[in-house]
């Protein structure tokens, strides 16, 4: 079972829809990823389940979207699978995504992210992935070299 996680900024442009799709079927075709980590927040996020609930009914994928809090009135899925990871149970809701995003870096062999700069959280998270030689597939303008 290989794990790809998906980061971007909080804000991105749905034209990146084909971008993000055709990223995620490479993936699938070239590296045999066929488990797919995504948060709840911000619009990337929902693009990206957006995008693997179509692709889902091409290839046989898993999508788990991973929550950083149990009561959060904002989760915009119909998933198939939630995750709420052990180490979230006692931690501040402050801390929550961090961790959140943490546990789905630990998980991955691969990140596709959507990342302009680097002094946003999402370049912070894929930076700890590539420090871990997770592949990273950014369909953003930020260069991971």
């Amino acid at each position: 079972m290989k794990v790809c996680a998906l980061f971007g900024h909080r804000d991105c442009p749905e034209n990146i829809s084909e971008k993000l799709y055709n990223s995620i079927e490479k993936l699938i075709l070239q590296k045999n990823i066929n488990v797919f980590y995504v948060g709840t927040h911000g619009n990337f996020d929902k693009l990206a389940y957006r995008v693997l609930k179509q692709i889902k009914d091409k290839h046989s994928i898993k999508i788990y979207v991973v929550l950083a809090y149990l009561n959060n009135k904002d989760v915009f899925y119909d998933a198939d699978e939630t995750i709420f990871p052990s180490v979230l149970e006692n931690t501040p809701i402050r801390y929550a995504i961090v961790k959140r995003n943490n546990y789905m870096i630990d998980k991955c062999d691969c990140v596709i992210c959507y990342v302009n700069d680097s002094f946003s959280n999402a370049y912070t998270f894929v930076n700890r992935a590539k420090k871990k030689s997770a592949d990273i597939i950014n369909i953003g303008s930020y260069r991971f070299d």
